[in-house]
């Protein structure tokens, strides 16, 4: 009888917990126009006036080279007022702007097949996890591009092999990615420093991708990748995850002199990975072979390695 109170009485204490819970969020929502055109130019509208002749420069270039089989989208993370009612005088104010409870904000420009689009989002709650957000601005937006709700664009994205997600600043959730793409890589958007970059981006990863019999496969889930390639005078690094039966990457530039800048770059990268099973790909891992089996032995992760003239599927382990 007795534990049956205390189980009684823990099963109450968790409904009033996860009441209390859900209660603290009172701001669910952004302010909305000022998202788009009223944050002091840290907005949409700004957004689109000193980033769409980067964009129109990228993007064709991308769609070239891929043969309009990549996409790309160009990303910026703002934080704007959330909204909430307030009472004020024994009255309750709509719309209250609250500028302590911020709300992270992600701009985007895009380059679709009916020409330039700009959208944006948030979470609910600014929760990372919460549902995504988006409303149109009650005020007419004055851009010669034109605002659109974000599935509108990424609907187009999802029928591609991958996209280059190209952000202005780190304050992005890569779970929105994970949720709106298919298979991505995010990069910072000074990465790449020369347009003929793109192509060697492309083609190394699209024979990549040629090693997966398919990614909807449970036995890719705890499995990582590592890719390592050059591109004119430039290496890069690029790290993979499986989220969502899709391919979650990362790509950076990496400028190697001493060793300790290959200890610092291996534990930065494999402190981003989730899979149990590790493959290196790519024909040089300049230089740093000692390193990664060192950390394999001392973390006790397994590596596999492959090179790109390689056969074998990363779906099959042997």
């Amino acid at each position: 009888m007795i534990n049956k109170i205390k189980i009684a009485a823990i099963g109450l204490f968790c409904v009033f917990a996860g009441t209390n819970n859900a209660q603290e969020c009172h701001n669910m929502f952004p302010y909305v126009q000022g998202v788009v055109s009223d944050n002091n130019g840290n907005d949409l509208v700004g957004f689109i006036s000193t980033n769409t002749k980067d964009v129109a420069a990228k993007a064709p270039k991308i769609k070239e080279y891929s043969g309009d089989t990549w996409g790309y989208l160009q990303v910026k993370g703002v934080k704007t007022p959330s909204v909430d009612i307030k009472r004020v005088d024994d009255k309750y104010v709509k719309n209250h702007l609250s500028y302590s409870q911020a709300i992270d904000a992600t701009l985007a420009l895009c380059d679709t097949k009916d020409g330039m689009k700009a959208t944006w989002w948030t979470r609910h709650c600014n929760n990372p996890m919460g549902p995504l957000f988006y409303k149109k601005a009650d005020d007419d937006i004055k851009t010669n591009v034109p605002v659109t709700g974000y599935t509108d664009i990424t609907k187009e994205l999802t029928a591609k092999k991958f996209t280059l997600v190209e952000y202005n600043n780190n304050n992005y959730n890569r779970r929105d990615y994970d949720q709106l793409l298919k298979n991505y890589i995010t990069l910072d958007k000074s990465t790449i420093k020369d347009a003929a970059d793109y192509k060697t981006i492309i083609d190394f990863y699209n024979n990549f991708l040629s090693k997966f019999t398919y990614l909807e496969d449970p036995l890719l889930e705890d499995k990582s990748f590592v890719t390592f390639f050059t591109a004119g005078k430039n290496k890069f690094i690029g790290y993979f995850n499986i989220e969502n039966s899709k391919l979650s990457g990362h790509l950076e530039a990496t400028d190697i002199q001493y060793e300790k800048d290959r200890d610092t770059l291996v534990n930065h990268t494999f402190k981003k990975l989730t899979g149990k099973v590790v493959y290196i790909y790519g024909d040089d891992v300049f230089g740093m072979e000692k390193t990664l089996l060192r950390y394999s032995f001392v973390h006790k992760v397994k590596m596999i390695r492959r090179k790109t003239t390689t056969a074998k599927k990363f779906n099959k382990e042997k």
